[in-house]
């Protein structure tokens, strides 16, 4: 048994065939319709699933809402420096 471990990836394909029978390439075509390479290309051409967009459903409206819009313009204007 060797005592480096650079090579982990023939350690976990021995311990694989040691405990199935059968390589790992084998193990994963079983369930596969197509060979491995060819299958994680195909699956590079498919595009992405996307999520359709979520609709802004508004809550009620707020009753301070003016007075927390005058409160923010006044926050966010310029402030006038003073003259040395």
């Amino acid at each position: 048994m060797p005592t480096s471990t650079s090579s982990t990836d023939d350690l976990y394909a021995a311990l694989i065939a040691e405990r199935y029978g059968r390589p790992l390439h084998e193990i994963l075509q079983e369930e596969a319709k197509l060979p491995l390479p060819e299958l994680l290309l195909e699956q590079h051409r498919r595009p992405t699933p996307t999520t359709p967009p979520r609709k802004h459903q508004p809550g009620p409206p707020d009753p301070e809402g003016p007075g927390r819009l005058r409160a923010l313009d006044w926050a966010s204007q310029p402030r006038r420096r003073r003259a040395r």
